[in-house]
């Protein structure tokens, strides 16, 4: 069975072993929190790694993190400062462990504070994306405006066909597959296993913080939304209650076939609520990817 992972957008800050190295790290996490003595190595898996593709179209993200951010370069001449500020760095870079796995630890006020505020972030974003879901026009321009990578790959022939070879490289055929896709990627991923041809076996087909169900994006898919021919298992669509950019599930009438898809709401981190690092490390999330490899019947935690 080999399991491939797609990724979604903002990734151009890393390159494909990076890429692979740091998506490893949190699956890991969640491997090891569930007492599960499996080793990676022993797995068959595949990172395709298309965010540089981006990069030689001379596009960039506009809503990129970094932008956001103080520029350091001036307090960087300070060695104080920069040792602080390397130390941040650092910091920021470590994968934290999901909340799920220290429900017992108390809070402290301050955090108590940060956590609210975050509550109050998410929802007023997840407010937005409800609304402008009833604009799809303006929900686009915001798309071309910020998301270039969306917006190329809706577009630019070019582009998409790049991104897909890049993906379709690690399908193999007459191989059993479990495919599991993060925001944008699912999208990808989708159009992907509709035109898989018959010889290309899914078992399991696992979308992690999806898009799929908002307008702007149903506008770009050939209607009306299948179940694809080549997936012989089930649909699983994880998406987390915090996370604004999927707001909804995938459910009947726009995702009308049989058998449905099995959606489940999770929770991931408050202030990153879409990121790979809340998903893949879930434990229903590990569950639903190797349950068709691994007995669970052993570890009452996953009944």
């Amino acid at each position: 069975m080999k399991i491939i992972f797609i990724h979604g957008i903002n990734q151009q800050s890393l390159d494909a072993h990076s890429f692979q190295s740091y998506w490893l790290k949190v699956f890991n996490l969640g491997l090891q929190k569930n007492n599960l003595p499996l080793d990676v190595d022993d797995l068959q898996l595949a990172f395709p790694f298309y965010g540089d593709i981006l990069t030689q179209h001379n596009q960039k993200n506009a809503l990129d993190i970094n932008t956001m951010l103080p520029n350091w370069s001036f307090f960087d001449k300070l060695p104080k400062l920069r040792e602080r500020n390397s130390h941040n760095i650092k910091k920021a870079l470590e994968i934290p462990l999901l909340p799920h796995y220290a429900q017992d630890q108390p809070y402290s006020l301050k955090n108590k504070f940060f956590l609210l505020s975050q509550l109050a972030k998410d929802r007023v974003l997840k407010e937005m994306v409800i609304l402008l879901n009833h604009f799809p026009d303006f929900h686009e321009s915001l798309v071309q405006k910020f998301i270039s990578e969306a917006y190329l790959y809706w577009y630019d022939p070019t582009f998409k066909q790049q991104v897909h070879e890049r993906i379709l490289s690690c399908f193999e055929p007459n191989e059993k597959h479990i495919v599991i896709a993060h925001s944008l990627g699912t999208v990808i991923a989708y159009n992907i296993l509709q035109e898989l041809p018959e010889q290309y076996q899914i078992e399991r087909f696992i979308t992690l913080a999806s898009p799929l169900p908002f307008n702007v994006v149903q506008r770009h898919l050939e209607p009306p939304m299948q179940r694809p021919k080549t997936l012989s298992g089930d649909w699983y669509n994880f998406f987390a209650q915090d996370d604004y950019l999927t707001t909804f599930p995938m459910q009947a009438p726009l995702f009308d076939f049989q058998p449905p898809v099995h959606n489940q709401l999770i929770t991931t981190f408050i202030d990153k609520p879409h990121e790979i690092m809340g998903y893949l490390q879930h434990p229903l999330v590990i569950r639903c990817i190797l349950e068709q490899l691994y007995d669970f019947s052993f570890h009452p935690e996953f009944q």
